[in-house]
């Protein structure tokens, strides 16, 4: 019993570190802005009664995500003035993030979405430029604060962080929404954005020093050879890979069919009954314990069989739980049937993602983690962001009339059995299945290098 007790003691000992814990609270501040500016902001717009053309166009706010490697540069090498000598380069930029964060949610809380679109436009583009400027500095400050052996446990402290703020961003807001109004639910959200600013002020500075040790090249010369080491080396070196083209194809498409059905959820739910509550309950809740699941299922084939092998199977089951959302639309408001639709597009999800991040950290070279590991999740952030942003005219834009009577009188699927409204969703799911194949036949090509 004590050598078991011992053993356990042994595999939670990195955890009883404080900056291995304050990642919780870190992870939190970072996963708050992703549902706050998508899922979450697509309930309250549809609420307003804003087209899902409308809705839909509003994933294109996310597109800082997919250009933040282009700025990763700058934020890895530039220090605030003042801010830098008291809390170090990274957590300078942390504090700055994450109070901009909490000043433009309180202002998105008070705008009417119809009044002020153009407005709320802006604000969540510029949540979103913010909350990936806070990633950049984030994954910094964790690659350089934790030692090799602490980097897994805090990577996990720092997912499940994220994860809870996926909760609260997502479930929690629908309740606020539900029981109190929008603003509200805004308003609360924007304050947890304060709660990482209390966390890094307890956290080491760990700053690196990055200056030339040569004082006789100027400030010309200086930002000559930062340009060379910090922008295109890692660039140059990521090129030279035999695949990388196919690379960054398959990067961005991964996870296409995903992130289409992913942006329609909340407002396809909506549209054919289910409550805010009803979707906070199973779509946030049960969600997010099938993800973690998922991740968990994930985790442990990676380390089993290969990670190529996990990469289908993980696009295989995501492209299948699209299925379902198609069989909800036949079936309508069942909570038994959202219940499992939802924990398998989860579960599949979160095997996906957990395949997926492994096949980026395969791909970073050590020498350029910050910049490569930017560029990569860039790419990753096209299919959630510019991909999917015609997701709402797919639904509501396309003439579906002809394929529905094709469907009705040679494929012998009655979809004039469902209500008239749900046809138009059954046909974009069933769309959506088919989009995830191309990044299925892409995985072999784009993992030549392994």
């Amino acid at each position: 019993m004590n050598r078991i007790y011992k053993l356990v003691l042994s595999k939670l000992g990195p955890y009883n570190k404080y900056n291995i814990l304050a990642f919780i609270p870190l992870g939190f501040c970072a996963g708050l802005p992703l549902p706050l500016i998508g899922a979450t902001m697509s309930a309250r717009l549809m609420d307003s009664g804003l087209s899902l053309t409308s809705i839909g166009l509003f994933a294109l706010a996310g597109t800082p995500y997919a250009l933040k490697f282009l700025w990763s540069p700058l934020i890895d090498t530039i220090k605030i003035p003042f801010l830098n000598n008291l809390l170090g380069k990274r957590r300078s930029w942390l504090l700055i993030t994450q109070i901009i964060l909490f000043l433009i949610f309180f202002i998105i809380a008070t705008i009417n979405p119809l009044e002020d679109l153009y407005l709320l436009a802006v604000l969540v583009c510029s949540a979103a430029f913010i909350s990936a400027t806070q990633d950049i500095a984030l994954d910094a400050y964790r690659i350089e604060l934790h030692s090799e052996k602490e980097l897994a446990a805090g990577i996990a402290t720092y997912v499940l962080g994220y994860r809870i703020a996926l909760i609260v961003a997502g479930a929690g807001a629908l309740y606020l929404a539900e029981y109190m109004s929008w603003n509200v639910a805004f308003i609360i959200m924007s304050l947890c954005f304060l709660l990482g600013p209390l966390i890094l002020i307890f956290l080491p500075s760990n700053n690196k020093i990055t200056e030339s040790k040569d004082k006789n090249i100027g400030y010309f010369g200086r930002f000559i050879q930062w340009t060379r080491t910090a922008v295109l080396e890692p660039f140059i070196e990521f090129s030279k890979r035999q695949s990388w083209i196919w690379i960054l194809i398959f990067i961005a498409i991964y996870k296409l069919g995903d992130a289409l059905a992913g942006n329609m959820t909340t407002p396809f739910l909506l549209d054919i009954g289910f409550s805010k509550i009803q979707i906070a309950n199973i779509v946030k809740v049960i969600g997010l314990a099938a993800t973690l699941i998922g991740l968990f299922i994930g985790g442990m084939l990676v380390a089993k069989y290969n990670i190529v092998s996990v990469l289908f199977i993980g696009g295989f089951l995501q492209m299948f739980s699209n299925l379902f959302f198609a069989i909800q639309g036949v079936v309508g408001v069942n909570t038994n049937v959202l219940m499992l639709t939802i924990s398998i597009e989860n579960l599949a999800g979160g095997i996906g993602t957990a395949a997926f991040l492994a096949y980026l950290s395969k791909l970073v070279d050590s020498r350029y983690i910050a910049t490569q590991f930017a560029l990569l999740t860039s790419f990753m952030a096209l299919s959630r962001t510019q991909l999917s942003a015609p997701a709402g005219w797919m639904v509501e834009g396309i003439n579906w009339d002809g394929l529905i009577i094709f469907i009705n009188n040679f494929v012998n699927l009655n979809l004039g059995a469902a209500p008239d409204n749900n046809i138009k969703w059954i046909l974009f799911f069933t769309l959506t299945t088919v989009l995830a194949i191309p990044g299925l036949l892409l995985i072999r090509k784009s993992t030549k290098d392994f």
